[in-house]
């Protein structure tokens, strides 16, 4: 099987599963006739939250096909990993509407005004049901720091405030190929294409 059906419509991350899963053929739920589905991610951690997502999809498909989700996220040490698991969703409660990215990263930027621990992980976990049915899940993670400033153009979600201390750059400062060796997603991606690898 080289088709995979991925549990999201998020355009940004099926872009860049697209070219990291270059050797599949990569289907967003709409591109597969698949209604955009509200999903309640009420997992406590990322991998939790992968799988409801990966759940919510799979009698929705047919056969000889493989379908992923993945939840991403990054938690700030000095603030007892918050966003974590809420990373879209968290700065949207605390005002009570919708926020852009770049409000949220900026709320963040105001948490950690004055503090000296900027240790920031992002983690990306991949969960794919297995042509028999099973579910399998696959991490990856990278450790930066919470920028001063917003910045950068490229990317999306929290790469501005993302900061990569060995480059200089913020994520979203760098290119596609520079990203590619500070992705969690990158990483957990492998992980999957190992497997896949292994089994065909």
């Amino acid at each position: 099987m080289n088709k995979i059906i991925m549990a999201t419509n998020n355009e940004g991350k099926i872009r860049e599963l697209k070219k990291l899963l270059s050797k599949y053929e990569i289907l967003s739920q709409k591109e597969a006739g698949i209604e955009d589905l509200d999903v309640e991610e009420n997992g406590e951690t990322f991998e939790e939250n992968a799988i409801i997502k990966v759940n919510s999809i799979k009698d929705l498909v047919g056969t000889n096909v493989y379908i992923i989700a993945e939840d991403s996220g990054i938690c700030v040490e000095a603030l007892n990993g918050y966003p974590g698991t809420k990373t879209k969703r968290a700065a949207s409660e605390e005002l009570g509407r919708e926020v852009s990215n770049e409000e949220r990263n900026t709320i963040i930027l105001e948490k950690m005004v004055n503090n000296t621990n900027r240790k920031i992980i992002w983690q990306t976990v991949i969960a794919l049901i297995d042509d028999d049915g099973s579910i399998k899940t696959f991490k990856g993670e990278v450790e930066g720091k919470v920028a001063e400033k917003l910045a950068g153009e490229n990317g999306f979600g929290f790469d501005p405030l993302f900061y990569i201390e060995e480059e200089n750059k913020t994520l979203a400062q760098m290119s596609f190929e520079e990203k590619e060796n500070y992705s969690a997603r990158k990483r957990a991606v492998e992980k999957l294409i190992k497997y896949l690898e292994e089994k065909n």
